[in-house]
């Protein structure tokens, strides 16, 4: 590869690298959109998330084709070690940032799923304390009415 071709690759690493810091900062907005936001701000930052990760995607083809066209099948690491020296360390700094970066967005990945399915099984639990409030059970009578047991209250608490 000449050099044009080598800053090239290395424009297309960097690039994919930003997208990728892009699409971790839209995920980092979508845990706190999950732990503090409405469903209209949720719906928004994941449209926003769906973007930028649109964007990463094609980033990521360009540079990986660029890499299997000069180098067919090796790593990149492999392919950042043939870089000439004045690009070297650009290319493996930006090598070590998409490492990071990506373990980095598996992480807040991971907990947004955890924020996911902790809601739904919320929603799931309240529903059944719903249905057990609003069945219809015989309950104690009492000169005001009836006591209803106190397991059947329609407040829900956060164990719920």
């Amino acid at each position: 590869m000449s050099v044009g071709s080598w800053q090239a690759f290395a424009d297309a690493l960097g690039d994919e690298n930003q997208s990728l810091a892009e699409l971790g900062a839209a995920a980092l907005a979508m845990t706190s959109a999950l732990v503090f936001g409405t469903a209209g701000e949720i719906a928004a930052v994941d449209l926003r998330v769906d973007l930028q990760r649109i964007r990463h995607a094609q980033a990521h083809g360009r540079r990986m084709t660029m890499m299997r066209s000069g180098f067919g099948e090796l790593t990149l690491r492999e392919v950042c070690g043939h870089a000439p020296a004045p690009l070297r360390r650009a290319v493996f700094t930006s090598l070590r940032e998409l490492r990071t970066r990506g373990i980095a967005l598996q992480i807040t990945v991971a907990n947004n799923k955890t924020l996911i399915n902790a809601g739904l099984t919320r929603i799931a639990k309240t529903n059944a304390v719903m249905q057990e409030c609003l069945s219809e059970q015989t309950g104690t009578y009492r000169r005001r009415g009836k006591m209803v047991s106190p397991s059947a209250s329609l407040i829900v608490s956060r164990k719920a």
